[in-house]
């Protein structure tokens, strides 16, 4: 695959998931679209970076990556701690 389409796939991944996020009711399906929202912004820095053939990018995704785990985390401990 070229890298325009990586970046059209990111795109349409990211309208997937804000209409997820906006869509839903319940905070777990919001959580869901918000993951995949920053999985598609994720995937947009690394085909960008690979584009460009720079390093930026793939740094970058890490950081998305790490901000969507803590992200995840403290979303689990809201929805696990809401049953109670």
């Amino acid at each position: 695959m070229t890298t325009a389409a990586y970046l059209y796939l990111g795109a349409v991944l990211f309208a997937v998931g804000a209409f997820g996020s906006l869509v839903r009711t319940n905070v777990a399906g919001r959580l869901v679209g918000i993951e995949l929202m920053f999985a598609a912004a994720a995937l947009t820095f690394v085909a960008a970076a690979a584009g460009f053939r720079e390093l930026d990018g793939e740094v970058a995704a890490l950081v998305v990556v790490a901000v969507g785990l803590a992200q995840a985390i403290v979303g689990f401990a809201l929805v696990a701690g809401s049953d109670r």
